[in-house]
């Protein structure tokens, strides 16, 4: 140690600083040094670390949002739906029309008046095919409404608008906050992209919360219908589940997946027969469609089936999202702290605004679905 002498005479002791330890810096476990200091956490230089990081954030943090945002919206809609197709009684109706219709046609064939016995028997006959027809008709349809509904509109655009302000706005607030305070300045003088650095891993972890939430959303809903509908006398859970899955999972109308299904063990039947296995290969892997022999057809047919929409639908809506928000944080570069809640606003609505584009976009492409 060194001793010097202050103008008052005092003698003063300068230590050397103190020596950290390097491994505890280098493996970033945030232990405590020798001499007490805590060493600095080195999580999320890696890109890894920082999609695990975003990916966390974006689906635990929204779990919540959505899942008491469908279990709202699958009560509301099955409870309406249900009680509509409760209250629904066409018999009357259908009785005035025999009583109309029937009537002049019996008529007709016997060649006299029809007898009050023979009118209330027929009527009765009406009224028994009528209540035998009826409830599972109100089942199906209520069974398919849901799985139509959900899957095909409600899910990816309610899902796509909550994560505008889960997603888009908080991404936008980092952006725009980085630039603010030039920190975005700093990584290129650091020879590091801005975007690799912070777009990359969050689209990453965007792209993969987006579906995953969406079908967590769609699903918790249609799974409210099966327990509603029965309650209102509306099928039962066995017939509800049976139609959903006929809904949401329908065949592929696509020439090599009408030959799978129909000949399921093509292989072994062409060796038993001496037949051309290639063919029955290549007449697999046939992906037109059963009515027509254009590969654009085949191609909507696709992107219309329904679990492939839904997909669809929430990866280009999320992929949407952050990119206004990418843009609205990042292409400002005189921007002031001041101006941020201004910059998450654009992005929200500006985002949510494109969503709703985009799903009238989608619905043009339903349309032609033949």
């Amino acid at each position: 140690m060194d001793k010097k002498c202050t103008q008052n005479n005092a003698t003063v002791t300068l230590l050397p600083p103190p020596h950290r330890q390097s491994s505890n810096i280098a493996n970033g476990s945030g232990n405590k040094n020798d001499d007490g200091m805590a060493a600095p956490n080195l999580f999320g230089i890696n890109a890894w670390h920082r999609f695990a990081e975003q990916l966390a954030d974006y689906v635990m943090w929204s779990i919540p949002l959505i899942g008491l945002t469908f279990i709202a919206c699958g009560l509301a809609i099955s409870m309406l739906s249900a009680d509509i197709l409760q209250r629904i009684d066409v018999t009357e109706p259908v009785i005035e029309i025999v009583d109309k219709e029937v009537k002049p046609l019996l008529k007709l064939l016997t060649g006299q008046e029809s007898s009050a016995m023979t009118m209330m028997m027929v009527k009765m006959k009406v009224r028994s095919m009528l209540n035998t027809v009826l409830p599972d008709a109100k089942a199906n349809l209520f069974a398919i409404g849901m799985a139509k509904l959900f899957v095909l509109e409600i899910g990816p655009l309610l899902t796509a608008l909550l994560l505008c302000g889960r997603i888009g706005g908080s991404y936008a607030g980092k952006v725009a906050t980085m630039q603010a305070t030039s920190q975005n300045k700093l990584l290129q003088t650091l020879g590091i992209n801005p975007q690799l650095w912070t777009f990359m891993p969050s689209l990453a972890a965007a792209l993969i919360a987006s579906p995953l939430l969406t079908v967590m959303g769609t699903t918790i809903a249609i799974w409210l219908g099966g327990i509603v509908g029965p309650n209102y006398g509306i099928g039962s859970l066995e017939s509800y589940t049976r139609d959903v899955k006929t809904a949401v999972f329908p065949t592929l109308r696509l020439r090599g997946v009408e030959t799978w299904q129909q000949d399921g063990d093509w292989f072994f039947l062409s060796l038993n027969n001496n037949g051309n296995v290639w063919t029955n290969v290549l007449d697999m892997l046939d992906l037109r469609c059963t009515w027509s022999d254009s590969y654009v057809d085949a191609l909507v047919e696709v992107a219309t089936w329904p679990p492939f929409f839904l997909l669809l639908k929430s990866t280009l809506f999320i992929l949407v999202i952050l990119m206004v928000a990418e843009a609205a944080g990042r292409l400002r570069p005189n921007l002031t702290p001041r101006n941020v809640p201004s910059v998450i606003t654009s992005s929200v609505v500006i985002a949510s605004l494109l969503v709703i584009i985009a799903d009238w976009g989608f619905s043009q492409l339903w349309l032609l679905r033949k």
